[in-house]
């Protein structure tokens, strides 16, 4: 078996995985349990509790293709419904009586911001979780985060080597002023901790995961409102961060890009303080070779939408992994040369390098009801296969029941022939901020 001798050792020193089995055997089985029941198997033996928190297991269970694909998602939880109001006395004539939707805004004025929380979609599975966070361990339960007060806003990465979650930056939900924060989840061993907090505290800002251990920030606003132009990088390793030179444009509500097997980190867009809500057309892409920035004209066409429904994706062209970078959106229009085009409902497109402009690939056909101010996320392939993308909407009919009906959530394949419906049970139809994806 190619599992690492380690966690197979160390089981070895207190008893048989599984009486009677054959060790081989028994890892084979053990290997296929679903993700979801991790937490269960880890209470019956200390033998077992070693296996499923080293980091060989789940490479085993990714090499066998039993891997499940887990999406987390910083999503608003379900707002509690209003208390049922005492019986009202006669109004006077001078009043006015609230209506229902003015009665639950009213509600929502007096009760403050929505509440954030760290959702799981195992896709394989087609199930949806809360994840609970609680003083010490970490586990998928249908329960929100306990330990750990999510901030609103805040960018969630993923690291696919050593299986953990990191949550930077956002909003504190009680002061509104944005941290510097970042929290560690591994979704391996079941353990969460603080890791060490950014040099600046900014929320809407650029991330992305480059290579293993390197996560990438730039950009978004301080607690003023001013737009930055600062970034820094972050060695989940050594729990340390290295300030990098400035970018050359302040950067709000920018997108955070990179592609497996390259290194260099993108900042897509964003606007400037004195410019707010004009989305700026260039990119700016650093190489930590050269230890320098770089720009890039003309990537991004739409001057007052956000470049947050993109997503960077990677499959195979024969032996070389290639890079791709999509889009979804909902209709309206978009900068063309010196004119304007007309984009539909729900289209995908894709960024053409050589052409330099974005072309048509494909729609949702249930979009019109789905997907209008989307969040997209590139979801890394395993075993040579290309990776996906998964598009979450909001808005849509059902959603606003409660309900799924169709909408909701899709699973894009990188070969842009088929689109996966994945059901979204009510409680996660929010319209999450942040997302990322593993194989777990």
């Amino acid at each position: 078996m190619a599992m690492a001798d380690t966690a197979v050792d160390k089981c070895r020193r207190f008893w048989e995985l599984i009486p009677g089995l054959p060790e081989e055997i028994a890892l084979q089985c053990l290997v296929r349990v679903p993700y979801q029941f991790h937490s269960i198997l880890k209470l019956v033996c200390r033998g077992w509790r070693i296996l499923l928190s080293h980091p060989s297991f789940y490479q085993e269970r990714r090499l066998l293709g039993a891997a499940e694909l887990l999406l987390c998602l910083i999503q608003p939880l379900p707002s509690p419904p209003p208390p049922p109001p005492p019986p009202p006395p006669p109004p006077p004539p001078s009043m006015v009586l609230l209506n229902e939707e003015e009665e639950k805004m009213q509600f929502r004025r007096i009760h403050g911001p929505p509440v954030y929380g760290l959702s799981v979609c195992n896709v394989t599975q087609q199930k949806w979780h809360g994840l609970t966070i609680k003083a010490a361990v970490a586990g998928e339960k249908d329960g929100y985060a306990t330990g750990i007060t999510i901030p609103m806003f805040c960018q969630c990465v993923a690291l696919q080597v050593s299986g953990q979650i990191l949550l930077i930056g956002g909003w504190d939900p009680v002061t509104l002023e944005p941290v510097p924060d970042v929290y560690r989840i591994d979704l391996v061993s079941g353990n969460w901790k603080k890791g060490a907090p950014m040099s600046v505290a900014r929320s809407f800002f650029a991330c992305a995961a480059v290579g293993d251990s390197s996560v990438y920030v730039a950009g978004g606003h301080d607690g003023q409102k001013n737009a930055l132009r600062s970034a820094e990088v972050y060695d989940v390793r050594a729990d340390e961060w290295k300030r990098l030179p400035d970018m050359a444009e302040e950067r709000d509500e920018c997108q955070g890009l990179s592609w497996k097997g390259d290194s260099s980190f993108w900042v897509v867009s964003g606007y400037g303080t004195e410019i707010q809500g004009q989305f700026r057309s260039d990119a700016e892409v650093y190489d930590p070779v050269t230890g320098s920035w770089s720009k890039v004209e003309s990537v991004w066409p739409l001057p007052r939408t956000s470049p947050r429904h993109t997503a960077a994706v990677s499959d195979w062209s024969g032996k070389q992994r290639r890079r791709r970078w999509w889009w979804v959106g909902g209709g309206g229009q978009e900068q063309e040369g010196q004119g304007q085009q007309q984009r539909e409902m729900g289209e995908v497109r894709e960024y053409d390098w050589d052409e330099k402009r974005w072309k048509a690939v494909k729609r949702i056909s249930q979009s019109k009801r789905t997907i209008g101010s989307g969040l997209c996320v590139g979801c890394g392939g395993e075993g040579g296969v290309g990776d996906r993308m998964f598009v979450i909407g909001g808005g849509g009919e059902s959603c606003v029941r409660g309900e799924c009906g169709g909408e909701g959530a899709f699973m894009f394949e990188s070969d842009g022939k088929a689109w996966e419906h994945v059901h979204t049970r009510s409680g996660f139809l929010g319209l999450p901020f942040s997302a990322s994806g593993l194989h777990i």
